[in-house]
């Protein structure tokens, strides 16, 4: 039988990424400041903004049971946004930390604590990315459903680890 939300004694990571200075890029930041409004007294939950990833993250992550990424894509999405498990990589280390993908972060935890938890890419289609601190306003909507979206993932839905996807009811 499984228990509604998160277990006692699991460690969620939520982690919102991106360039907040050029307006839609902020998707990510801007989510984790508003999960950490409605979630901010919820046990094992943990919020980060961030402007990009970073290979020091391991040290963080290294309890954690899930992880959930969130960042702003120039590719257009069926609703404006997808969720996609992702998968750790290793094979071909960027030089610049610009360039470190989620895949890579993943990698990094499994090759150096042996761990690998679930990891999911909330990816928020962006449609403005030239300098200014504002998200545009169809982006603001898409962020915003999507803070419901996953505060509801972490509230009230069962986590399944074994799932290639998420499917939640909109």
């Amino acid at each position: 039988m499984k228990s509604k939300g998160i277990k006692q004694g699991q460690l969620t990571w939520i982690i919102g990424y991106g360039n907040s200075q050029r307006r839609d890029d902020g998707i990510g930041p801007y989510v984790a400041n508003q999960l950490n409004i409605y979630l901010k007294n919820k046990k094992g939950v943990r919020i980060l903004a961030l402007n990009q990833l970073e290979p020091d993250l391991v040290n963080e992550l290294r309890h954690a049971n899930l992880i959930i990424l969130v960042d702003a894509t120039m590719d257009e999405a069926e609703g404006g946004w997808t969720w996609a498990k992702i998968e750790p990589e290793l094979e071909i280390l960027p030089h610049l930390t610009h360039y470190f993908r989620p895949s890579y972060l993943l990698g990094f935890l499994q090759s150096i604590y042996r761990i690998c938890p679930p990891t999911w890419l909330v990816s928020v289609q962006g449609d403005d990315f030239e300098f200014g601190e504002e998200l545009s306003r169809d982006a603001e909507k898409r962020a915003q459903r999507v803070v419901s979206e996953i505060t509801e993932f972490i509230l009230r839905k069962n986590i399944d680890k074994q799932k290639e996807s998420v499917n939640i009811q909109k």
